[in-house]
């Protein structure tokens, strides 16, 4: 317990842990260059859903299924290339994408075939996965999570 005193008043705040729990990521927001190359990335390589478009055509959302949208893409407002890795700012989003090392291989498969490039792969991890960029450089996670046996 803390005591603030200013004159004759004196107010008294409690600490009883955190002031807020986050208990779910809602989105993840992405400005992007073209709109239509990356919804083309997230929707048709990925399989996000596109639920909708605002601010005049300039934004799209997109789902995994169960929000209105897990990834909203925005038109970006200047240019600017991505920082180099290790400056602060977002390193990478990750999306689950199966429950084998089967379901990673077809993934992996499917990014060769539209040319993509993976790397950063962690075949032996407790989640396996790979990473690919999207139209905008940004570094894009794809995992598996596999049962204990590694399976």
């Amino acid at each position: 317990m803390t005591i603030l005193g200013r004159g004759s008043a004196v107010a008294v705040l409690i600490l009883v842990g955190h002031v807020m729990r986050v208990t779910e990521l809602g989105h993840v927001s992405i400005f992007v260059r073209d709109l239509d190359a990356s919804v083309g990335f997230y929707r048709d390589l990925l399989g996000l859903r596109e639920t909708g478009r605002g601010k005049g055509g300039r934004m799209a959302f997109l789902s995994a299924g169960a929000h209105h949208h897990d990834v909203s893409l925005e038109v970006a407002r200047s240019g600017g290339g991505i920082p180099p890795k290790g400056a602060p700012g977002l390193y990478h989003i990750a999306f689950c994408i199966g429950r084998s090392r089967e379901a990673l291989q077809s993934a992996r498969d499917e990014c060769l075939t539209r040319g993509l490039v993976p790397f950063g792969d962690q075949e032996g991890a407790r989640t396996p996965c790979f990473c690919v960029r999207d139209p905008d450089g940004h570094e894009v996670e794809l995992y598996v999570e596999v049962g204990p046996a590694g399976t």
